[in-house]
């Protein structure tokens, strides 16, 4: 393992996240979520956001963490700043602009409403979420977890050492537990503390333990207990599946917008974290392209579902409500299959293009001007093709 090492496999993670949460979220509204085991399926799929949580914890600390290790400075914060603020805002914008502005249960919507939802601050307002933009709280969570994450790296001193990293993030990750416990008893529609980052500091840590031993293994070259497990996918993902399943059962909370006990929503936030942990090791520890798995995880169509997942996960909220709107269909009286088709396939040409046609314009601007300064220190090369 090098500092140039790329996860050629992640990309198709997003890919599988931002379908997941596309597919839930149909499930939900179309009542499907009601309908067995496969509704207990379909309504756990917000597992997603699990994946998405593990993948920034893990891609967006190891250049900090291998700066760390090799006793570099740490790439320059503001060029970090920027790459995040081009990668979500434009898009982001224009879904909270269409949404606003064209979705009729926004109607009346005043300033306040504006401004909260255009600084990803609407999940601190006691309020409904807005129509259209109800999956936005994670991208909120998400933003809140870049600002603070160089303050979550710098927290445990100049010098790189593994064991007090690990006891760090296991204290974040326990303390974020107690938190979404806390949270389910106070949490409402309108009061949104299980939306907050702390509850979900557990699953961002997993991906900072991935990154600070990613980052460990540059210096120090071995093959660790991560990189044996790591090398058995299968038996990886027999086990994240495993426990995946046993969230999907009453003990992780009810299906529906019906509150959780604590102790459900505890379970959940830990069985979640459980399942994400080996479905995303193999792809960090194991070894990057063998086999028949890595090697179509990283072939150009789900690495290039990877590239319109964040469009995906933007716009699929809008095509959903507007378009069951549009064709007169009622919210939970079912049409699961036409309603996943159609929304999969209307939200795919729409990412698809925002991404070649709008996002990539933006992303461009990356490494021009002052906040590139620092794209050629090592650290930042590292993980280049990831962030």
């Amino acid at each position: 393992m090098t500092s140039h090492r790329t996860f050629p496999t992640l990309n198709a993670v997003r890919a599988a996240g931002a379908i997941m949460v596309l597919m839930t979220h149909v499930a939900f509204n179309t009542g499907q979520v009601a309908q067995g085991w496969t509704g207990a399926v379909l309504s756990r799929l917000d597992f997603g956001v699990t994946l998405f949580f593990i993948l920034s914890g893990f891609l967006l600390s190891r250049p900090l963490y291998l700066a760390r290790a090799q006793g570099l400075r740490f790439p320059p914060v503001r060029t970090y700043y920027w790459k995040r603020a081009l990668r979500i805002l434009p898009l982001y914008w224009v879904v909270v602009s269409a949404a606003l502005l064209l979705d009729p249960a926004n109607d009346g919507a005043g300033p306040g409403r504006w401004i909260t939802d255009l600084t990803l601050t609407q999940v601190y307002r006691p309020s409904l979420p807005s129509s259209s933009l109800t999956q936005m709280w994670s991208l909120c969570v998400e933003v809140a977890f870049y600002v603070v994450l160089p303050l979550l790296v710098a927290a445990t001193g100049r010098e790189f050492r593994l064991r007090r990293i690990m006891a760090w993030l296991a204290a974040l990750a326990v303390a974020g537990v107690a938190w979404q416990s806390w949270a389910a008893t106070v949490s409402d529609v309108t009061h949104h503390q299980s939306q907050w980052l702390f509850g979900f500091l557990p699953w961002f840590c997993i991906g900072m333990l991935f990154a600070a031993v990613s980052a460990d293994h540059v210096v120090r070259p071995r093959q660790s207990r991560l990189d044996r497990w790591g090398a058995d996918l299968t038996g990886c993902w027999i086990l994240a599946a495993a426990v995946f399943a046993v969230a999907c059962t009453p003990v992780a909370g009810p299906r529906t917008l019906i509150a959780s006990t604590a102790l459900e929503s505890g379970l959940k936030c830990v069985l979640y974290a459980v399942a994400g942990t080996f479905f995303v090791l193999p792809l960090v520890f194991g070894p990057a392209l063998e086999g028949r798995v890595r090697g179509f995880l990283a072939s150009p169509i789900p690495f290039g579902l990877g590239e319109i997942s964040f469009g995906v996960f933007a716009i699929h909220m809008f095509v959903l409500i507007n378009g069951m709107r549009v064709l007169d269909i009622e919210i939970f009286t079912g049409q699961f299959g036409f309603v996943l088709v159609l929304v999969a396939a209307v939200t795919g040409i729409l990412a698809t293009a925002s991404f070649y046609g709008f996002e990539r314009r933006f992303l461009r601007l990356k490494d021009r001007g002052p906040f590139g300064s620092g794209t050629n220190s090592t650290s930042a090369r590292a993980s280049a093709h990831n962030i």
